[in-house]
Order: structure tokens, then C-alpha cells, then sequence
């Protein structure tokens, strides 16, 4: 180009129709041609450093791959498994090995398209926020930085509850706890009205009974009988890949007014839902669950005192337990039941609103808490004394769907989301 312009010069030629601009111009292009050569070089230079920093930091050839896996995906978008393949440099019967862990977590998502798969970089933050039904501006509240606490003492297999929160609410390692060991612990569930309550107990639920465990739930919501339903929520089902899971499924039992004799329930292994939501009076509500309780313990009193987890009481809305409409004795009442039964191999789960609600005594007697958010001051005065400052300021903020749990075996209390469930929510 320089040369065609001095072509023009020496035929007298005006390029401009300005002779200044005419010497101005080609010291303009020599500028601009520099400049172009000083940022490709420093460019390339940066890439050359990154991919150096990329294979001192990668263990394994493998992990390099994988990294370059997702750059592809970054930079071109979605890409078919041959072509990923052929970009890494890999056989494609090879591919799954180094792409699956992104899947697993919620960062790669794959769809089959004829004999192939479309592989594609997704975001698994927004992911949750979907799954967790927030609005935008909701979203804004939760997405500051955020710092939360770490645990290391984690069982590394049992039942898939949910995973760990990692700062600023993404999503960790899988939770894994032995539900048949802990729940016969006792687990006291609180938290604002939607803030997840139910679903983490359904989650649990759910989990004992794929292992046959016999579940009791006294409801007043309505909720629970969904239970028996598979779940059709195409936004829950988009989520289940973030946590392992495959198709949703419907557990058996069956929704009675009256809990059924207790030795025919042990036996068929299956979820029996007593549904309250008839009884209006807060005492009668209490007086029918104190009734079914004492049923239930005084066939437990003839049997033999069990380390293996036999039955799951669920007890909703068990605040009313501590209400001025009902006689001050019901609380012992309660706390006397979890205790007693706990030796027979007699899980208790309490859902309730405020565990302020409930004294110490009763609190210490259930083995694992789990928080959901809460804005009392009583609650969170609680927190402060039980669990630290950090995490009682940590709750008010906390999304839909994520809990503090704690439990005394496992050391220091950590934030986690709950998986979807299985059964229609």
C-alpha cells in the first residue's frame, strides 16, 4: 500500500488534494502499523504466558485438556462431541472422561442430538437461582460477596442431600450424610414460611424411604401427599443434573386421617401422610399428633431397644407445640416422646417456624439443625449464642432453598442448598 502511494507522489499525483496531508497521511498508516504489531506481539505473549501458568498449575495432561475444553467452549459456543474432540487433539470415544466432571457439575451442559452430543458452557449460579424461583431483583440481594464458612469433616458417602454453598453461593462438593445413623438423632428444621423448609424435609424423606425406611408425616399443609407423585416441575428437572440425579420417581404409600396400626406400616416400608389440614383448632391439631404419638410409643415400649433406624416421624408446624392455646405440659410431652423413642430406633424430625420457640432442653435433644432464612430477632439471637455471630449475620440474606446445617458429630456449621425432589413438589 505504502508503495502504490509513492507510485501516486512521484506521477504528481495528489492523493488528499492537500500536499500537507499528502506527507501526513503516510506517517499515519507507519504509526498505526506499529501500533497493530506492538499489541499482536504483547497478545501473543500473554496467551504464551497463560497456556505456561495453565501446565505448571495442571498436575496431569489431562487437566490441561480440560481447560482447554472449556476455552473452546468459551470462546466458539455450543460444539458437537467430533468437533470438541478434534480440537483437543483426542479420540471422541475418549472425550467423556475429561468432559463428564463438568457436566456432573452443572458447568457443561450436553444435549444428544441424532448420534452425537451438542456440548455447551453454562453458568451453574444462575442454574440455582432458577431452580430457586428467585425474581431478578431478588437476585441482586444475593449476589454481593458473600464469605462463608467451610467444613472439611464431611462424610464421603450416604444419602445425597444437596451441596456444599461455596462463597458468594455457588455450588461445592456434593453433602453426603448416613441418614440412617443421623436420623434417629432427631433434626429440628427452621425458617421463614418459603424459605425451604419442606422441600428439605421431603429431600429426607425421600431418601429413607428408597431404602425402605417407614416415614410418618403429620401434616397440615397438604404438601406431603405430593409425595406420591413424580415430579413433572420442567424447572426443578433442568436442575437435576447439578446434583447427580436421573429421572424423577413416585413413592408408595398412602394418606389417611388416622395413623394406622404400626406394626402393618413397618412391615410394607412406605410413606403414610396423616392429613390435618381439616382441623382448624390449634389444640386439637396438637391433641391429634399427641394421640398418634402415644400410639406409636406404646408399641415401641414391648420392643427392644434398636441402634438401626425403624421409623420416621415427621411433625410439621411443630411451633403450635408451645402455643398459648394448648396446656404448657405438651412440649414436655414432646420432648419426652423424642427422647424415648430415639432408644427404639424412632426418628424425629421437627419443622416449625421459630426454634426460639423451643427451650434449650429441647433443642439439645436433636442431634442436627438445619436453618433456613429468618429475619426474628429471637431466632437470630439464638443463632449468635448456638452457631456464632458470622452465621446468625449470614441467615437474614440467605436464598430460597440454601440452609445452615449443624450437627455436633460433624464440628463446624456450613451452608448448603438442597437437591430438587424426586416427587412432585
Amino acid at each position: 500500500m505504502l508503495g502504490y502511494y509513492a507510485y501516486l507522489i512521484w506521477t504528481g499525483v495528489s492523493v488528499t488534494g492537500s500536499p500537507f496531508s499528502d506527507i501526513l497521511l503516510p506517517l499515519s498508516l507507519i504509526m498505526m502499523f506499529g501500533l497493530n504489531v506492538a499489541v499482536v506481539s504483547r497478545w501473543h505473549g500473554k496467551e504464551a504466558d497463560e497456556t505456561a501458568a495453565t501446565s505448571n498449575d495442571s498436575p496431569t495432561m489431562g487437566a490441561t485438556k480440560k481447560e482447554q475444553a472449556l476455552k473452546f467452549l468459551k470462546v466458539l459456543g455450543s460444539l458437537s462431541s467430533n468437533q470438541l474432540a478434534a480440537l483437543l487433539e483426542i479420540d471422541v470415544r475418549n472425550l467423556s472422561k475429561f468432559i463428564n466432571p463438568f457436566i456432573q457439575t452443572g458447568i457443561i451442559a450436553a444435549k444428544k442430538e441424532g448420534k452425537t452430543y451438542i456440548y455447551s458452557l453454562k453458568n451453574p449460579h444462575n442454574l440455582l437461582l432458577t431452580h430457586n424461583r428467585h425474581t431478578p431483583q431478588e437476585e441482586t440481594e444475593y449476589a454481593s460477596q458473600i464469605t462463608l464458612p467451610k467444613t472439611n469433616v464431611l462424610p464421603s458417602e450416604g444419602n445425597v442431600l444437596g451441596r456444599i454453598a461455596l462463597d458468594d453461593w455457588r455450588l461445592g462438593d456434593f453433602v453426603y450424610l448416613p441418614l440412617r445413623k443421623y436420623c434417629q438423632k432427631g433434626i429440628l428444621v427452621s425458617g421463614a414460611s418459603g424459605s425451604g423448609k419442606t422441600i428439605a424435609g421431603r429431600v429426607i424423606a425421600e431418601e429413607l424411604l428408597m431404602e425402605h425406611i417407614p416415614v410418618v408425616v403429620f401434616d397440615y399443609t397438604k404438601q406431603w401427599e405430593r409425595l406420591f407423585q413424580r415430579n413433572t416441575d420442567p424447572t426443578m428437572l433442568e436442575n437435576y443434573r447439578l446434583f447427580g440425579m436421573r429421572g424423577p420417581k413416585a413413592f408408595k404409600g398412602k394418606v389417611v386421617n388416622e395413623l394406622p396400626e404400626i406394626s402393618g406400616s413397618l412391615r410394607n416400608g412406605e410413606g403414610i401422610i396423616v392429613d390435618l389440614s381439616a382441623v382448624t383448632e390449634t389444640d386439637e391439631r396438637v391433641g391429634n399428633v399427641a394421640k398418634a404419638l402415644d400410639q406409636i410409643l406404646e408399641y415401641f415400649q414391648t420392643q427392644e431397644d434398636s441402634q438401626d433406624l425403624r421409623l420416621f416421624l415427621v411433625i410439621e408446624e411443630a411451633h403450635l407445640w408451645t402455643s398459648k392455646d394448648v396446656p404448657k405440659e405438651a412440649a414436655n410431652f414432646l420432648d419426652r416422646v423424642v427422647r424415648l423413642l430415639r432408644k427404639k430406633g424412632v426418628g424425629v424430625m421437627l419443622i416449625s417456624h421459630k426454634i426460639s420457640d423451643f427451650d434449650p432442653a429441647m433443642r439439645s435433644s436433636m442431634n442436627i439443625s438445619v436453618v433456613f432464612r429468618t429475619k426474628y430477632e429471637g431466632d437470630l439471637d439464638s443463632i449468635a449464642r448456638t452457631l456464632g455471630g458470622d452465621i446468625a449475620k449470614i441467615v437474614p440474606s440467605m436464598p430460597v432453598g440454601y440452609s445452615i446445617l449443624h450437627s455436633a458429630d460433624l464440628g463446624t456449621p456450613f451452608a448448603m442448598t438442597w437437591r430438587p425432589l424426586y416427587s412432585q413438589p
